[in-house]
């Protein structure tokens, strides 16, 4: 008995085997799977790697130790670059289409057919005998792969905030009335925005999501066979969803048990500042402005004429240094001449920067940045570019810890007009201290949420069996009772459709009887019957009371009483005409009519 405990104990102090397939798709998304690993390899947890290669310009190094990587990608050099014109245009603002990633589900549907049918990969997969399989969340090639090894439970990641693609696996409620999506969250509360947004919900619901998720089912039953369980049960069983994001910054919305937020895991301490950097802010009279637009986007990539604009609103300011992360000092044609307040790095350590004396920050807003600066306390100039930055941005300005000039009005004015309201109004700067504090403040802390919920995961599989929301096995029409809003407009429309007949026989009836005149044709047969009526109805004017009255009026008591019995008398032959000529007139109306 005592061995039996002793096996158990051992279990579950023991590391995980880890594994993580990812998405290599931007270098913000390597800093954040090294961090990751750095944080299970401190709780003693062995990590390996799967890269899957989307762009081949990013830089696969990790200070992390991973005890083994398999990478696979594209064939043709460059494939993702020379099908991803956001990058190559920033600054040029496309309209808002009907699906989110179109170009991205595509090509990660190629990359995914690659995996699947590379043996080699799936050999991997099994020799590690792995506790728990952690992907990323952008499509389902991982779930894929981990189902087919035999990988008992699934945890997934995204590097940024939640996409629509988690959302509806997760069977979160996403009204459109209220809710863009992440990377297009505009929404007004207009008319047009609302009815926009339902309409590309229902085209990604019933069109787009439904066809993406047939070509991995054919890609994955044609290489595993045809009882292999669908791309859409095998996200929806994840067991824990880790969202790169912190609850404090993200708009209210419905959640899940199983997401679980993590953003601002493994943040570094401010680091002293260099000698450089240090002289640059004792020089600045009331503080420095730190601007940059991360790794993605360079200096070269930013239109010669905003990147003017920017330099002439700087020197509006000139009791502030502007510190602009810029990699092409040599090369630049632009003059900087007379901005003296303006120091242009190619290189800077943002996170120690945010935490001495810089008063804003001007950035694109990528998820990383948003949550340095948010930790850090300090309001933000947002500018997104493309992705989630527009979301982050919006989160921000929600806060009033920032506020958004749009890439397509970058100019002087803007600028000027935009630095003056974050610089001069006090309650943007109070807002981020406010922030920063709840965050750190927070009780449960990222990195301990993470690593826990990773082991507990791994210890007890099969949690998607209690927190899966019945939401995930319905659409939108179910979900929000479509069934039986039609059931009772169909109920009202027959009930109206009836009331409607009957109201319309009544008329009808009403017309028939309203006037014999008008409606008996008036020939032989038929004339006669209407004559003999028409004398019934004669006779039985004599009768009429207020006749009756005028010939006896004057008369009283008994004097009356015979006045009425002698009229009545005197018209008796004349009411047995009128009987025998209803009997008549009914024989011929019954047998002419």
């Amino acid at each position: 008995m005592r061995l039996v405990w002793l096996i158990v104990c051992l279990k579950l102090t023991a590391g995980l085997n880890v594994l993580f397939h990812a998405s290599v798709i931007g270098q913000s998304h390597i800093s954040f799977l090294d961090t990751a690993v750095n944080v299970l390899a401190k709780y003693g947890h062995s990590v390996d790697m799967i890269f899957a290669v989307y762009n081949d310009m990013v830089d696969i190094r990790f200070t992390a130790s991973i005890r083994r990587n398999y990478t696979y990608g594209y064939s043709e050099k460059h494939y993702w670059k020379n099908r991803t014109p956001h990058l190559a245009n920033p600054f040029i603002k496309p309209p808002r289409p009907l699906i989110d990633l179109k170009g991205f589900d595509l090509l990660a549907i190629e990359l995914c057919k690659i995996g699947i049918n590379d043996g080699n990969l799936l050999e991997f997969i099994k020799e590690g005998h792995y506790d728990i399989g952690i992907t990323n969340d952008y499509e389902p090639c991982g779930t894929i792969l981990f189902k087919a090894a035999g990988v008992p439970v699934v945890a997934s990641y995204v590097p940024t905030p939640l996409f629509f693609s988690q959302v509806v696996s997760a069977g979160l409620p996403m009204p459109t009335s209220v809710y863009g999506t992440t990377l297009y969250p505009e929404h007004d509360g207009s008319m047009y925005d609302k009815t926009f947004h339902l309409i590309r919900s229902a085209y990604f619901h019933y069109v787009w999501y439904p066809f993406i998720l047939k070509s991995y089912d054919q890609a994955s039953r044609a290489k595993f066979g045809h009882d292999f369980p669908s791309a859409e049960e095998l996200e929806r069983n994840i067991d824990i969803v880790f969202a790169n994001s912190n609850e404090i910054i993200e708009q209210p919305r419905p959640i899940s048990h199983k997401i679980k937020y993590i953003g601002g895991m493994g943040v570094k301490k401010a680091k002293p500042l260099s000698n450089q950097l240090v002289a640059i802010l004792e020089s600045s009279q009331k503080g420095v402005v730190l601007f940059s637009f991360g790794t993605q986007v360079r200096t070269t990539a930013i239109p010669v004429e905003i990147r003017k604009n920017f330099l002439e609103a700087f020197k509006h300011f000139p009791e502030y240094a502007f510190i602009w992360k810029y990699d092409n000092l040599t090369e630049d044609a632009l003059d900087f001449g007379g901005a003296e307040n303006v120091h242009r790095l190619e290189w800077l350590p943002q996170t120690d920067l945010l935490n001495h004396r810089v008063k804003l920050f001007i950035s694109h807003m990528g998820m990383n940045s948003f949550l340095e600066t948010s930790e850090s306390g300090v309001p933000v100039l947002s500018i997104p570019l493309f992705i989630d930055q527009q979301h982050n941005s919006q989160n921000a300005a929600f806060l009033e810890m920032g506020l958004i000039v749009n890439r397509n009005e970058i100019t002087v004015e803007n600028l000027v007009k935009t630095l003056k309201k974050l610089l001069g109004e006090r309650k943007y700067g109070q807002n981020a201290a406010k922030i920063a504090k709840l965050i750190r403040n927070k009780p449960e802390q990222p990195e301990e949420v993470f690593v826990k919920w990773i082991e507990f995961a791994a210890n007890h599989p099969g949690l998607h069996k209690i927190f899966n929301l019945p939401g995930a096995e319905m659409g939108p029409f179910l979900y929000y009772s479509g069934d039986v809003i039609v059931f009772i407009l169909l109920i009202n429309f027959i009930v109206g459709i009836t009331i409607f007949t009957i109201f319309a026989i009544f008329c009808l009836l009403l017309t028939v009887f309203a006037d014999v005149d008008e409606l008996i044709d008036p020939t032989d047969g038929q004339r006669n019957a209407y004559e003999s009526i028409r004398k019934l109805k004669k006779c039985l004017d004599k009768v009429d009371r207020k006749r009756v009255q005028r010939v006896c009026e004057g008369k009283k008591g008994v004097e009356r009483d015979k006045c009425v019995l002698m009229y009545t008398h005197q018209i008796m032959p004349t009411l047995k005409e009128c009987v025998e000529n209803t009997k008549s007139a009914a024989r011929r109306v019954h047998t002419e009519l």
